[in-house]
């Protein structure tokens, strides 16, 4: 090797380096809607409170922006308040969604309304394989038919929702 072809190489890879763009984010927004059954327990935590304690299950159905349909497990433990007098209610829980061996996406959910309907925020926040430092959130929106459901049952008694609707608006995210 020559001389010139000594400096000529290492000059030429960080040529190529400069040149080619760096691994980018993969970033988007997509629509994602949870039919889900609950389980937990109900308590009486005042004279007109009562409190879920509990999970969601379900299955997360996405779409992206090209239309295409993705899917994953989610399991959401929660904790639900509902104050019987005024009707306020909040929730706030932890999800973990599979979308394969490796692949799973974690996120946290709050949200505040009245019973059957609660408005929030759905934010992920880290994740493994695929998903590995994933961040995003979107809106959330609930609906549930908890208040009939409870509202005779004696406190620690087990409550079983068969059916319940989460849906997440513009979830933004981010992949490094």
């Amino acid at each position: 090797m020559t001389v010139k072809q000594i400096f000529l190489v290492p000059l030429v890879a960080i040529l190529l380096l400069t040149i080619t763009p760096a691994q980018a984010a993969k970033e988007g927004t997509v629509q994602a809607i949870i039919p889900w059954e609950g389980e937990g327990r109900v308590f009486h935590v005042g004279t007109n409170s009562l409190m879920f304690l509990g999970s969601l299950k379900g299955v997360m159905y996405i779409e992206n922006a090209a239309g295409e349909m993705h899917e994953g497990l989610v399991v959401c433990p929660i904790v639900q308040e509902l104050n019987m007098e005024t009707g306020a209610t909040q929730a706030s829980g932890r999800c973990e969604i599979t979308t394969g061996p490796d692949s799973v996406a974690y996120a946290q959910l709050t949200c505040k309304g009245k019973p059957g309907e609660c408005a929030g925020e759905f934010i992920v926040d880290e994740g493994e394989g695929e998903f590995a430092g994933i961040t995003g959130s979107g809106e959330l929106s609930v609906r549930s038919p908890i208040r009939t459901i409870i509202a005779d049952l004696p406190t620690g008694a087990v409550l079983r929702v068969a059916s319940g609707l989460a849906v997440i608006k513009n979830l933004n995210y981010s992949i490094p």
